[in-house]
């Protein structure tokens, strides 16, 4: 942090100097683009930056917070006077309380999460980056119709949390993406009249200019999209399928909820109650790892300066535990797991993970196809949003490719799968080796037995 910023929060202690019981001061700066070409020319190009300060404090037993964007006295009194007045109406909550010091064994280098090159990046490399998306998408087959939001973004992000109780933690990170949409057209002309089209999405993320393949983005939509064209419906069947990896994050986030200690306190989990018993197969092993080096979330501390750690959640699939902030830790009587997180200087803190992911098996790909024989490979469902996250109950649209014989044959289309969660991923049989991260979330592909999927 600049030796400005240091001095914010020094003025900012002295203004809260035995007015409170304890304080919390959170600091943000940020600064990034994000750029979208269409038809090879520039269609968006966004600058954004922001920088602010946070205050949280106890005073009397109640808590209260503040915030401000402008760094001079008058403006950090008054969030300081913002904070102290807005306790008074807070009802009071003995387990409000502010992290002690930490330490760490490891240091920010060792997680390499900065491109010491990223201000060396020009604009025009910028745009050249996501001008490279948009090519390599239109390029990869004369069926690709139209390219949608083909775009390349940069950020940077610096915090600092300090508190009352000696904690004074800091981060820094760089950020690298670009993602598209493809869309394939049939030439041949459907029973119905129109054209058969068909969409491929594609993204790729990291901290290094060197980990987001532009090309390779552009070529993975558009090969989703031609590989769907001439999609039908099947007839309902219960049969082995293998759901893609990047459909399995799509299931963890709803766990990544359910495991969620403040959600666990509120009854709000389908895993409340769970600790100690199965509840997905005991292939399973599900983790939450704030130290993964290059991770997308990882950080030497979470958002109230608490050491981050490498959580067991789910081992072979037995329910070992939650996630904590120091909050919701003190209530369960548990000790927090570096899970406290941040919207920003203006967000207030909660439980979130940090990289949440399925350990990785041993079978390839093609060997789990091989072993559903004949069934389905599924690759896009809709509506995860939707499922109950207290049930787990739910009903989903999907489409993938049919499997005969082990091996991918006619895409498909028009499906609903439904049923609840825990039971779906008590039927995993196979874990795949092609563990993928998509930001924080990973997952490899699953072989599932006995799924239900509706069609016409």
């Amino acid at each position: 942090m600049s030796e400005k910023f240091t001095e914010t929060i020094d003025t900012v202690a002295s203004l809260l100097d035995e007015r409170v019981d304890g304080y919390e001061i959170f600091l943000s700066s940020s600064n990034g683009t994000a750029i979208e070409v269409k038809a090879a020319e520039v269609d968006a190009f966004k600058v954004r930056s922001e920088t602010g300060i946070g205050l949280r404090i106890i005073k009397d037993g109640r808590p209260g917070f503040g915030y401000t964007n402008v760094f001079v006295s008058e403006d950090l009194r008054r969030m300081v006077s913002s904070a102290i007045d807005g306790s008074v109406a807070a009802d009071k909550d003995e387990a409000l309380c502010f992290t002690d010091k930490c330490e760490t064994s490891i240091t920010a280098s060792e997680l390499d999460l900065i491109d010491d090159g990223f201000d060396a990046l020009s604009e025009s490399e910028k745009i050249e980056c996501a001008a490279s998306v948009e090519s390599s998408a239109k390029g990869f087959d004369e069926r690709i119709a139209t390219v949608r939001k083909a775009s390349y973004n940069t950020s940077t992000m610096t915090t600092r949390v300090v508190n009352s109780n000696g904690v004074d933690a800091d981060y820094s990170a760089t950020f690298y993406s670009a993602s598209v949409m493809a869309v394939a057209t049939a030439k041949a002309v459907s029973k119905n009249g129109s054209e058969d089209s068909q969409v491929g999405w594609e993204v790729s993320m990291g901290h290094k200019r060197g980990d987001v393949d532009c090309a390779g983005v552009g070529t993975e939509a558009a090969r989703r999209a031609v590989e769907m064209l001439g999609a039908e419906q099947i007839k309902t069947i219960k049969c082995s399928a293998v759901f893609e990896n990047a459909v399995v994050m799509d299931f963890l986030g709803v766990l990544a909820s359910a495991l969620s200690g403040d959600n666990v306190m509120k009854g709000k989990s389908m895993l409340a109650d769970k600790v100690g018993k199965k509840v997905l197969s005991s292939l399973l092993n599900i983790y939450d790892d704030g130290l993964i080096k290059g991770g997308w979330s990882s950080s030497l501390f979470d958002g109230e300066g608490v050491s981050r750690q490498r959580t067991p959640l789910i081992v072979e699939g037995l329910c070992e535990g939650y996630l904590y902030d120091s909050y919701w830790g003190g209530r369960a009587g548990k000790p927090s797991t570096g899970n406290a997180t941040r919207g920003g200087f203006k967000g207030a803190l909660g439980i979130g993970t940090s990289n949440f992911y399925i350990e990785k098996g041993k079978e390839d790909l093609k060997t789990l196809l091989s072993s559903v024989g004949d069934g389905l490979f599924i690759t896009d469902v809709m509506g995860v949003h939707m499922i109950d996250a207290v049930s787990g109950d739910f009903s989903l649209g999907a489409s993938g490719m049919r499997v005969e014989g082990g091996e991918l044959t006619t895409p498909v289309r028009g499906m609903a799968i439904s049923g609840n969660i825990l039971e779906l991923f008590s039927r995993v049989e196979a874990v795949g080796s092609d563990l993928r991260f998509v930001g924080s979330v990973g997952a490899p592909s699953l072989l599932v037995a006995d799924v239900e999927a509706s069609g016409s």
